[in-house]
């Protein structure tokens, strides 16, 4: 009115109109819609590889609140890159494909009224998805070539209370009454006894080496494991076959991302277990120093998890062998590195040289060399397996269970 333009009036009161019923709106709000803070929770804190869990996110009714996660690599969102809206009540879904801690924070949120009129952004640290190692059962024995314990379920070589039976002998003061084979006594006229074999638990020790995560060659695929991947899964695999079977497990690790953990038994040991695992993790490239394990108990079934590359590790062997445990080796290198299939065929830049600066020739010298160190191993007598999922310790563990039974020359 003052410029002498009343159209001006007609032009800006929608935007007045608009201003006044957003502010309208907020003062007849409810008190819990302004003072209810954002709330973000997952319906599971502990997940398997493969598993997912539901990220939730809650302000209040009638409030529009859009949230964006960060995209985490092994991980999947859905909504697709993790961005997603709704009316106070928003839900995504985390696919975690593989172990460790996944660190879903910090999220963005926006929150605005119905009318846009007023908004505020903030930041929020989400609760942390552990996620464990997959459920891997073994597909082999549970036999042990030397059992040590005292109960349990491998067959031993002493007689006495057990299930296996070892002869039918003639009667002996102390016999107990209820092993009377009464066949055998009525036809022959005097008692005979059934004599059995004992059942024993054993302690199996896995070594796992951490020092270095030897990463699948650049051609391989995107999905492939790393040495630190085949050793965690190689690990909870062995760990679950065999306390699943009664024994008693414990993990020592050459490097310093597991962590030593006690010998125990049953469920509870194998949350302990999965736990250490999962917390496991490679954030940094720095190496660090070999542990040793000063002695193990004569008879202890020792899984080493190993590449195979670092001397350190292959004079552990040597020490363990040398202590009395039988030792089986689990290759976890990845299969692509060193591969020579690869040599031929392989492109060059413009000025002839090669774009990997002979990567592939290097490692695939590398690992000739350690082919004569595991072939010294096996001619040491101990067993050693790649790593290629369950049923890969199957062979190795059935020859040493033959081995076990077999005859054996005595001496004069």
């Amino acid at each position: 009115m003052l410029v002498g333009k009343p159209a001006l009036i007609l032009a800006g009161l929608p935007l007045l109109v608009w201003a006044l019923v957003a502010l309208a709106l907020r003062l007849v709000a409810p008190p819990e819609q302004e003072s209810a803070p954002p709330r973000i929770q997952a319906s599971r804190r502990t997940l398997e590889e493969g598993g997912s869990a539901i990220i939730s996110l809650t302000t209040a009714p009638g409030v529009l609140t859009a949230a964006t996660f960060p995209m985490r690599p092994q991980t999947d969102f859905a909504p697709r890159y993790g961005s997603t809206a709704g009316d106070g009540h928003l839900q995504l879904r985390l696919s975690a494909q593989r172990w460790g801690r996944v660190r879903v924070g910090p999220v963005h949120v926006l929150v605005t009224d119905q009318l846009g009129a007023f908004r505020d952004q903030l930041e929020l640290s989400a609760p942390d998805v552990q996620v464990v190692p997959s459920a891997t059962v073994l597909d082999a024995p549970v036999e042990v070539p030397t059992p040590i314990g005292v109960s349990g379920v491998h067959l031993s070589r002493r007689r006495g209370d057990g299930t296996a039976l070892s002869e039918v002998r003639t009667f002996r003061t102390g016999d107990r009454l209820h092993r009377i084979n009464w066949r055998v006594s009525q036809r022959t006229g005097q008692l005979h006894t059934n004599a059995t074999f004992t059942e024993q638990d054993t302690e199996v020790l896995i070594v796992t080496d951490t020092i270095a995560d030897i990463a699948p060659a650049p051609w391989a695929d995107g999905e492939d494991p790393t040495s630190l991947d085949m050793t965690i899964r190689a690990t909870s695999a062995v760990a679950r076959h065999y306390l699943t079977a009664g024994d008693r497990v414990s993990v020592f690790d050459i490097g310093h991302l597991i962590g030593p953990v006690p010998a125990g038994t049953g469920p509870r040991q194998l949350r302990v277990l999965t736990d250490a695992l999962a917390r496991a993790g490679r954030d940094d490239d720095q190496l660090r120093p070999a542990r040793r394990l000063r002695a193990v108990r004569a008879g202890t079934l020792t899984v080493v998890c190993s590449p195979l590359l670092r001397t350190e590790v292959i004079t552990q062997i040597g020490e363990l062998v040398a202590y009395g445990a039988d030792v089986i080796v689990v290759d976890t290198l990845p299969p692509s590195i060193g591969d020579v299939s690869v040599l031929n065929g392989k492109p060059l830049r413009a000025d002839g040289v090669s774009p990997d600066r002979f990567w592939p020739e290097a490692w695939a010298m590398r690992r000739l060399l350690r082919e004569t160190t595991i072939r010294e191993l096996r001619e040491a007598g101990v067993p050693v397996t790649a790593w290629e999922g369950p049923s890969s310790l199957a062979p190795v563990l059935l020859s040493l269970s033959a081995a076990r039974t077999a005859p054996r020359m005595r001496r004069s």
